[in-house]
C-alpha cells in the first residue's frame, strides 16, 4: 500500500479513537481489557462508573446508561500466534450459546481425546478463575447487544449497502486524504508516527475490527483503485532502490 493510503488509514484510526470512552476509562482504571460490540454508542465518560469500587459495578453503571446494552465476563483462550475473536464474534458466541435450552452437551469426536462441552448454570469458583489463569485463558469483559442486532434475512454484502451510507464515509475518507497530502511532509511524518504509536496500543482485535469497518465502507472503486497501489508498489519494492 503506498504510505499515502497508509497515512490517511491511520490518520482516521487516531480520528476514531480521539481520547476514548467510558469504557476505555474503565479497562484503564481497572487493568482489564473490555471490548464493546460494534453498532452500541458508549458515552463519553460517566460519572457513575467513575465512583463504583469494582469493575463489575462500573459496568453495570456504564451499560444502564447504554439502553439496549448488557456485559458479560468472558473466559477466552485463544490458540497461539491467532489473534482474539472480534467484539462482535465473541456476541454472537454468547448469544448463540446462551440461547441454547435443554440438557447439559458434551460433544466427543470419533477417535478423539477432547470434547466440546456446553454446560448451563455452571458454578464459578474463584479456584475454578484461577485454574482457567493458569490455562492462559484470557478475562475479556464484553459490552453487547442484548438482543441481537436486527439483520435482513438476506444479508446483503458489504457492498450492497445504502449508497447514501457508503457516499458519506467514502467523502469523509476522501477529505482525509486531501487533508493528508496538503500537510507539508514533516507533519506527514508525524501524523503517521502518532497514528503508528496509536494503533500498537490497540488489542489485535480491535484493530482488526477496525480495519475491517473502514474496508466494508470504501466503495468498489476506491476499493480496486487501493488494490492496484498495492500491486504498484510491490512491484516497486521488488525492483529495489
Amino acid at each position: 500500500m503506498t504510505p499515502g493510503y497508509i497515512a490517511a488509514v491511520l490518520m482516521m484510526a487516531v480520528t476514531m479513537q480521539g481520547d476514548g470512552n467510558a469504557a476505555d476509562a474503565i479497562a484503564k482504571r481497572f487493568k482489564a481489557q473490555v471490548v464493546v460490540e460494534t453498532g452500541l454508542t458508549v458515552p463519553a465518560s460517566s460519572s457513575a462508573s467513575l465512583r463504583a469500587a469494582t469493575i463489575e459495578k462500573a459496568l453495570d453503571a456504564l451499560v444502564a446508561e447504554m439502553p439496549g446494552s448488557t456485559w458479560r465476563r468472558l473466559h477466552v483462550q485463544v490458540p497461539s500466534g491467532k489473534p482474539m475473536p472480534t467484539a462482535r464474534a465473541l456476541a454472537d458466541r454468547v448469544r448463540t450459546v446462551e440461547g441454547q435450552s435443554g440438557a447439559n452437551l458434551v460433544i466427543e469426536k470419533p477417535a478423539d481425546t477432547r470434547a466440546t462441552v456446553l454446560m448451563g448454570n455452571y458454578s464459578v469458583t474463584p479456584a475454578y478463575r484461577s485454574e482457567l489463569t493458569k490455562a492462559q485463558y484470557r478475562t475479556v469483559y464484553l459490552i453487547l447487544h442484548a438482543r441481537a442486532p436486527r439483520e435482513s434475512a438476506a444479508k446483503p454484502q458489504a457492498d450492497e449497502r445504502a449508497p447514501q451510507d457508503q457516499s458519506v464515509v467514502v467523502d469523509v475518507f476522501g477529505d482525509m486524504l486531501g487533508t493528508f497530502f496538503s500537510l507539508d511532509p514533516n507533519s506527514q511524518q508525524a501524523g503517521m508516527q502518532q497514528a503508528m504509536s496509536l494503533l500498537q496500543t490497540l488489542d489485535p482485535g480491535s484493530r482488526a475490527d477496525f480495519v475491517t469497518t473502514m474496508w466494508r465502507s470504501m466503495s468498489p472503486e476506491l476499493k480496486a483503485d487501493i488494490a492496484r497501489s498495492i500491486m504498484r508498489y510491490e512491484q516497486m519494492r521488488q525492483r529495489g532502490p
